[in-house]
């Protein structure tokens, strides 16, 4: 693998969250302050998504999500290799999903091999973890997934068709009944 397609999950990831600029810029570059540029702005959009997002929480998993990524930021401010950059995202995106869905486990002090057993994972001891789902949302998801099934093009003329139709149904369940889904 030469240093141009190195990193390339990464790199496509971030074009996904920033748009294709991000990409060119990362493409063929070793340049680390453009990594750490990009990087940052990850821990940092990933702050501004939850603060907008996550509506319902409790004032100590808000502090502890706002100082993992600050700590984050931190040790990127300080580091000047391309991997190291890479391994503090995935340190700080590793410490951030364990704590969306309850807290960061500590087994440190533990002298055995931590095992999957599900009694060394349940981590709800400090709060529940509740995913809702509003009508408008399934109904977002619906429309997203069926059109990257059939495409834009066709997406399109269904909900015109819908909305000749009149239907009092949603979409996604006239679609369901008229068996286009």
């Amino acid at each position: 693998m030469d240093i141009y397609s190195s990193h390339f999950s990464l790199k496509s990831s971030l074009e996904d969250i920033f748009g294709r600029d991000a990409w060119y810029q990362l493409k063929e570059t070793t340049d680390v302050s453009v990594w750490k540029k990009y990087i940052a702005k990850t821990l940092k959009a990933l702050n501004v998504a939850s603060q907008q997002t996550v509506l319902v929480h409790d004032n100590e998993w808000r502090e502890d999500f706002t100082k993992t990524i600050n700590d984050g930021l931190e040790r990127i401010k300080v580091l000047n290799d391309i991997d190291e950059l890479i391994s503090e995202l995935a340190n700080t995106l590793l410490k951030i999903s364990f704590l969306q869905i309850g807290f960061m486990p500590n087994k440190k002090a533990v002298d055995n091999q931590v095992t999957l057993k599900k009694e060394n994972w349940k981590l709800d001891k400090f709060r529940t973890v509740l995913y809702t789902q509003t009508l408008e949302q399934k109904e977002n998801l619906f429309k997203h997934k069926q059109q990257k099934q059939i495409g834009f093009r066709q997406q399109n003329e269904l909900l015109a068709e819908y909305r000749r139709s009149k239907s009092k149904l949603s979409y996604s369940e006239w679609c369901y009944e008229m068996g286009k889904a």
